[in-house]
């Protein structure tokens, strides 16, 4: 009588045994997964700085490109002395222009109020 209950517990031991391996295979891929995510969120985060770094830069040049005193420079149509002239009139006129930040706030602003609405 003792012999059929051995039959019996080996293939529950085995099946057990089983079990404990793909329990065990699958902490190791969390594992894996767990580590491989830190270094994804890391390499976002970097590449998110890299992208306002860039976009702050194409915003310079875009503002300079645009800027009446870079046609004014490379107007090749103008005498020396009349591109001087044209050069500091423009810079003054740029100068005195309102600040550009402060200009995207206050629009940031009314964009943000008018969707409270």
């Amino acid at each position: 009588m003792e012999m059929t209950w051995i039959w019996v517990l080996i293939p529950i031991a085995a099946i057990v045994t089983r079990g404990f391996r793909s329990w065990l295979r699958f902490q190791a891929t969390q594992r894996q997964l767990g580590t491989s995510t830190h270094d994804l969120e890391r390499e976002v985060a970097g590449l998110r700085q890299a992208n306002e770094t860039v976009l702050e830069r194409l915003q310079n040049l875009e503002a300079i490109v645009v800027s009446q005193t870079w046609d004014a420079l490379h107007d090749r149509g103008l005498a020396p002395a009349e591109r001087e002239l044209k050069v500091a009139s423009v810079a003054r006129r740029e100068l005195k222009a309102p600040d550009a930040s402060a200009a995207n706030q206050q629009r940031a602003e009314q964009l943000a109020q008018r969707l409270q609405g």
